[in-house]
């Protein structure tokens, strides 16, 4: 997988985790902040897959990263 790719992955996954607060999370009056005090009950389970899934693909990312910046 070539980086464009490993980055549309992070991004998508990224959008599934942020769709399922939108979902059951309340924003705090006009603003982009969610109101957790207000949010609806979830299944952790869910929760976590989504997250799962966004932080394995930008550790998918980090060797080519690690590469291009000669990190060792």
């Amino acid at each position: 997988m070539n980086v464009d790719e490993k980055l549309k992955e992070i991004f998508k996954a990224r959008d599934e985790f942020f769709k399922l607060l939108d979902q059951n999370v309340p924003k705090i009056n006009g603003t982009e902040v969610f109101d957790f005090k207000n949010a609806k009950s979830v299944d952790l389970k869910d929760v976590y897959a989504k997250f799962y899934a966004y932080d394995y693909s930008v550790r998918k990312l980090l060797p080519d990263v690690y590469k291009a910046f000669d990190i060792k």
